[in-house]
């Protein structure tokens, strides 16, 4: 590897410089004496030979990290692993998305020694890893915690293959790591339907549209009442907080009109929402029965903001905690390797302390929701700087958390005392249903016996009291983020038509960055999201796998056929079943015909935008590996018309005659083995 192509430190530190002797190692790996560590005076504090690193120059404080080949702390590993994993952390300082901070850094090696310390104990080196599947086994015993962080690094290690000179873990055998770590929850965390899914999106959007819609009206309108408590509390609104009393400016047991004492009266609030149109938008969202109020505008805000915050939840990998803690100045567009437009958002993770500037990779259609919320607190803000019980940031004013407090001196929850808290306390999904009872139909959230036989499909120990025929399903944030990674992954059960509004497109570009690991952006990506995406895209596979024994699917060459590949899971159980994905049995993929389970390479054709290698054509037999699906026989009907009118105006003889005379072929011998079975 030419080390010139190394990006080199990038540790946010004053004292590393691009002039400094270790910011970019002289050959790879780099040489036993290089200074990896240097403090302010250029004295070298640890080489890259050395058993211990001493980061603490960078952190600011006593920071160290032990390889274990050595006299020190920690796990002892062989002189081998020792050397690997030097290598890796020395990736992980210079190569591609290098760690910004000693932390980091110093997190990423604490989640894969295990791994190297698990291969000493079973006398193999890491390299040789991916041969033994009982010792991959043994290694996820070594991981209660940070499994799925573990999953993300191995799998942006194999991308590195080339840089590094080695490979930890191929596919099959993060198959079986990913499958075989332990679960830390009683049962798996439910998978929202589809239907129910894409209502709750579809309302918390419209919410925001409503938002957007009306934001100038809504924007006057909040203005006015700021002006008229100013006005009321003698001309400044920092005296207004704490509330007006009777003097509150839209009283309806005052008379209407400017006072001698020189307030001015509005009568009911409903009146002035009249007159800035805002009147239905506020009694569609909000509970407007008994009384209209200026709270019920803080309540309407406050409502939008909890929107934004479980839109942007669906459409990321999130936890509730790092949304709630995203600012203004979140929302970023990135180009892809191949020009391709790649949206993130930028936050705090709140699962390392190192991470205070994490990637999350997001829908297009999150910057609406982000400029809502933007939008209200940008409002809130002018009456928050009025406030004289706090003191506010500069960042918190020019760049405010978008989960903002109602500081309007009309609301009881306006902040009227020091410190206030700079974030909210995440409320659950259910509790915002509760408070804004007119978000969600109950009747829509209601279980039918499709939502129930796809929540159970594709998850495994359902609580049969919570989710049953005829309750209203329990939403909860948790649910969001493995929902989204499911749906993220097309996996089939899940079609993308049916996604495509909320996601657009948005599958493919989580797939290349959380799949690829693609690493040209500014900052790195949310490595624990990663994970979590990475082991479900593994787990996915075995669910695809056991749906083939339905009698939906047929193999070409008969029932046998279809019986041999299918071995591994008839009559299994799901323990069963995830012993054979374990050990690398099983595989499968859709296809436009039905689906393939050569767990080989893959066929150049591809068999969705090209079928003859998968039915075959003149002398060639059907591939197989090949499943047929009978409910995909109308697609199959229409390729067969399709193609039978491309191919009259093509020249005999010609490569694209050819091609779609085998096309035809195909098409039509799958049409006959599933109407014949």
């Amino acid at each position: 590897m030419n080390v010139t192509e190394l990006p080199g430190l990038q540790i946010e530190s004053p004292i590393i410089t691009t002039s400094a002797e270790n910011f970019r190692p002289s050959s790879w790996p780099p040489p036993i004496d290089f200074p990896v560590v240097t403090d302010a005076e250029g004295n070298v504090v640890s080489r890259y030979g050395d058993v211990r690193w001493d980061l603490s120059p960078w952190a600011g404080h006593t920071l160290t990290i032990h390889f274990g080949d050595g006299p020190g702390q920690g796990k002892k590993l062989s002189l081998e692993n020792a050397s690997l994993l030097r290598q890796i952390v020395a990736w992980w300082l210079w190569g591609a998305a290098a760690v910004r901070s000693a932390r980091s850094l110093v997190y990423k090696f604490e989640s894969i020694k295990p791994l190297f310390v698990a291969c000493t104990d079973n006398g193999i080196v890491a390299t040789d890893l991916y041969k033994f599947p009982r010792v991959i086994q043994d290694v996820a015993s070594y991981y209660s915690a940070r499994g799925n962080r573990l999953i993300s690094y191995l799998n942006a290690l194999s991308y590195a293959e080339d840089q590094l000179g080695f490979t930890l873990l191929n596919e099959k055998g993060m198959k079986i790591f990913s499958e075989a770590l332990p679960n830390n929850e009683e049962t798996q965390t439910a998978y929202i339907p589809v239907r129910i899914w894409n209502y709750q999106i579809s309302r918390l959007r419209e919410c925001i549209d409503d938002f957007i819609a009306h934001k100038d009206d809504i924007e006057d309108c909040y203005n006015f009442c700021l002006d008229a408590y100013a006005k009321n509390a003698g001309g400044s609104l920092a005296t207004a907080f704490g509330g007006l009393g009777t003097n509150a400016p839209f009283n309806g047991a005052r008379s209407i009109g400017l006072q001698r004492s020189g307030k001015v009266f509005y009568g009911k609030f409903r009146e002035t929402a009249r007159n800035y149109k805002i009147e239905r938008l506020l009694e569609k969202w909000c509970n407007t029965e008994n009384k209209m109020a200026p709270v019920t505008l803080s309540s309407y805000l406050s409502l939008v903001c909890q929107s934004g915050l479980a839109y942007i939840l669906n459409l990321s990998l999130m936890r509730v905690e790092e949304a709630g803690k995203l600012r203004a100045d979140c929302y970023e567009v990135e180009p892809d390797p191949l020009g391709n437009d790649i949206h993130l958002l930028k936050g705090i993770t709140t699962k390392t302390i190192e991470d205070g500037d994490a990637r999350w990779i997001v829908s297009s259609s999150v910057d609406i929701a982000v400029k809502a919320m933007e939008a209200v607190a940008s409002m809130r803000m002018k009456a928050a700087i009025e406030n004289p019980y706090i003191e506010l940031s500069k960042e918190d004013i020019e760049n405010p958390v978008l989960q903002s407090l109602p500081h309007e001196p009309w609301s009881p929850k306006a902040p009227l005392k020091q410190p206030i808290k700079k974030y909210k306390k995440a409320r659950s999904y259910g509790d915002i249903w509760n408070i804004w009872p007119k978000l969600f139909d109950a009747k829509e959230l209601t279980i039918t016996d499709a939502d129930l036989e796809l929540a159970n499909r594709l998850t495994d120990g359902l609580d049969p009291e919570k989710f049953a025929l005829g309750k209203v399903w329990p939403l909860a944030w948790h649910q969001l983020r493995r929902t989204g990674a499911v749906n993220m992954l097309a996996s089939g059960l899940v079609s993308e038509a049916s996604l495509q509004y909320q996601l657009k497109h948005a599958s493919r570009a989580m797939s290349q960055y959380y799949g690829k690991n693609y690493y040209r952006l500014k900052e790195p990506l949310n490595d624990e999201a990663r994970g979590y995406y990475l082991r479900e895209m593994y787990q996915a596979m075995v669910r695809e796998f056991k749906s083939l024994q339905s009698d939906q699917y047929v193999s070409p060459h008969g029932e046998k056929r279809k019986d041999q590949i299918l071995q591994e899971i008839s009559e299994k159980d799901h323990k069963q079943l995830i012993k054979a994905a374990k050990a690398g049995r099983i595989s499968y993929r859709q296809t436009f015909l039905g689906g393939c389970a050569n767990s080989g390479p893959p066929c150049p054709l591809g068999g969705i935008s090209n079928i003859s290698s998968c039915m075959g054509f003149g002398e060639e037999k059907p591939c197989k590996s090949a499943l047929l699906d009978k409910d995909k026989l109308p697609m199959i009907n229409q390729l067969r018309e399709v193609v039978s009118i491309q191919i009259i105006e093509a020249e005999e003889g010609s490569p694209m005659h050819e091609s779609l005379q085998a096309q035809l072929e195909s098409a039509e011998r799958a049409i006959n083995v599933i109407e014949n079975c």
